[in-house]
């Protein structure tokens, strides 16, 4: 972008900022169902279960990768523009705060009434600034036309859609799964000190290799929406292998979470 402020570009990349931070949450928060095993009928677009410091870390997490993104796309303003992308979060649990205060329920949870919404409506438009600013210093190398990170606009209707939430959560998931194994199946109660002591143990190297798949997977996707495409036929051919990983990703987000968390 030039020096001047494109407002088209600058309401754009609030709306996407909105949609990104509530992609990423509900990933996270996709995972925590299912590793604390939270009843769906305890969950509201207020309260987790019981969690309370993992809602906050998932909320600011999504807050904080999305005003990333604004900093690297914004070349002037773009702090403003992310604290702006906060204001419905900020709205919402404003609202919450204010509602819960004058409520007669206020004081059966104190935690998930008033303070869960207290420290997400002062954390949610700093957190916003400083992420802006960090994502602002790596504004240089993300400067191809009509794209967010690299990935061209119209990409980012599927992403958004089929592709983020899906990769938010089983990354996680997978990372989070070897230590998820009792001692029924470690030989200790950690998977690091096992495949210390027992390098030959295949379970514990599958369980550390698997992540590591699966990231190389989401970063040859970038890759292939990053890059250049010169003929219609490279273009066929990163679009195949695009959709395989894309599919793989939701076969592995609908089988390993979605229908387990419905059989909870």
């Amino acid at each position: 972008m030039n020096s001047k402020i494109n407002f088209k570009n600058f309401i754009l990349i609030i709306i996407f900022s909105i949609i990104f931070s509530n992609s990423v949450t509900s990933g996270i928060r996709t995972v925590l169902i299912k590793f604390l095993e939270i009843p769906i009928d305890s969950i509201t677009w207020t309260q987790w279960g019981d969690t309370f410091f993992l809602h906050i870390l998932a909320s600011l997490a999504g807050t904080a990768t999305s005003a990333f993104v604004v900093g690297t796309f914004l070349k002037n303003k773009a702090r403003l523009a992310a604290i702006i992308a906060t204001v419905p979060v900020f709205a919402f649990w404003l609202v919450v705060l204010v509602s819960n205060f004058f409520s007669g329920q206020l004081f059966g949870n104190i935690k998930v009434m008033l303070i869960l919404p207290s420290i997400l409506v002062i954390l949610s438009p700093a957190v916003s600034y400083f992420s802006a600013g960090w994502g602002h210093n790596f504004f240089d190398d993300f400067q191809r036309p009509k794209s967010i990170l690299g990935i061209r606009w119209y990409h980012w209707l599927w992403i958004l859609s089929f592709y983020l939430t899906e990769v938010v959560a089983v990354l996680l998931y997978a990372f989070l799964l070897p230590w998820s194994f009792d001692n029924g199946v470690s030989s200790s109660n950690n998977l690091i000190i096992d495949l210390i002591v027992t390098p030959g143990n295949i379970i514990f190297w599958i369980m550390f290799l698997i992540p590591a798949g699966l990231f190389i997977s989401v970063s040859h996707v970038y890759h292939l929406l990053s890059a250049e495409v010169i003929t219609t036929r490279i273009n066929w051919k990163n679009g195949i292998m695009i959709f395989c990983h894309v599919f793989l990703f939701f076969i592995l987000f609908l089988f390993l979470l979605v229908l387990p968390i419905m059989e909870q």
